[in-house]
């Protein structure tokens, strides 16, 4: 009996899924919509949907749909793939993909300068969950912006992940270059609290998730980080197992935020649009 107990444990354990790993992001960017004259190319809505989508799988938390494979849907549902497509119709081709993110928007000459106006939409909703919104006196510095602007839009995405290892102060961390992890960035530490659960049908429907420091990446390989702590609410409160969140860089101190234009582009203005997708936890 004990053999055959032993027999089916190793099956088992044979037989289960290995745990997960990061799951990149799939989205999908239409062609963008042109409004005005004088873009030097009639393609720059496809080439901005280009700059787009190499600025996205360069930031590497995004499986980005390839134009091609896109137009090709896009011509069996009979839809424009510019801007101007409805969300309802965008997130109707985004179910077709396979994606949960659509990108989307318009390119406007003005006058004085142009400007490239980004949605991000829900396909399970169907609504846009964000925006953003650049301008450049050229199109000299359009790519620059849209780097920028790709940059933006991942902060929408933040990265999450498990620490697998610590000895002293430094961690190791599930998440590597694989998953867009680079030098330097900054994770927020979490452990599970309080279970929240519905009163009605018990079941959970919420986890809180406490902070219990800070640390900072310092190595980074393929399919994981090292990082060091550089801060704990209490000695040894951060452990094997707990979560981790990037943390926005200048969003905290006023005056801070979106300092990536301020640095690199002080002679191209910007705003954004309607703000960011809210993060759950």
């Amino acid at each position: 009996m004990k053999k055959l107990l032993l027999a089916l444990l190793l099956t088992l354990l044979t037989t289960l899924p290995a745990q997960a790993g990061f799951e990149k992001t799939k989205l999908a960017v239409f062609d963008f919509n042109l409004q005005g004259h004088d873009y030097g190319s009639e393609d720059m809505g496809g080439i901005v949907a280009e700059w787009f989508i190499t600025a996205l799988v360069h930031e590497g938390r995004f499986d980005v749909i390839e134009r091609t494979h896109l137009q090709k849907i896009i011509n069996e549902q009979k839809l424009g793939m510019t801007g101007l497509v409805a969300e309802s119709s965008a997130a109707e081709v985004g179910k077709v993909l396979g994606v949960k993110t659509i990108i989307t928007g318009s390119v406007m000459s003005l006058p004085e300068s142009i400007e490239v106006n980004a949605r991000i939409i829900d396909v399970e909703s169907g609504s846009i969950i964000a925006a953003e919104h650049v301008k450049s006196d050229s199109t000299a510095g359009l790519q620059d912006l849209i780097n920028d602007m790709a940059r933006l839009i991942s902060k929408n995405y933040p990265l999450q992940g498990y620490i697998v290892e610590r000895n002293d102060k430094i961690v190791t961390l599930d998440l590597g270059a694989s998953s867009g992890i680079r030098h330097g960035m900054e994770f927020i530490v979490f452990k599970e609290g309080k279970v929240i659960r519905h009163p009605k049908t018990d079941q959970v429907i919420d986890i809180k998730m406490i902070q219990t420091g800070i640390i900072i990446i310092t190595e980074v390989r393929g399919k994981i980080s090292h990082g060091t702590i550089i801060s704990e609410t209490e000695p040894h409160a951060i452990v094997y197992g707990q979560s981790v969140k990037n943390s926005q860089p200048g969003t905290g101190k006023k005056g801070k935020k979106r300092r990536i234009f301020q640095e690199t582009h002080k002679k191209i203005h910007h705003s954004v649009g309607s703000g960011e997708a809210p993060l759950v936890w």
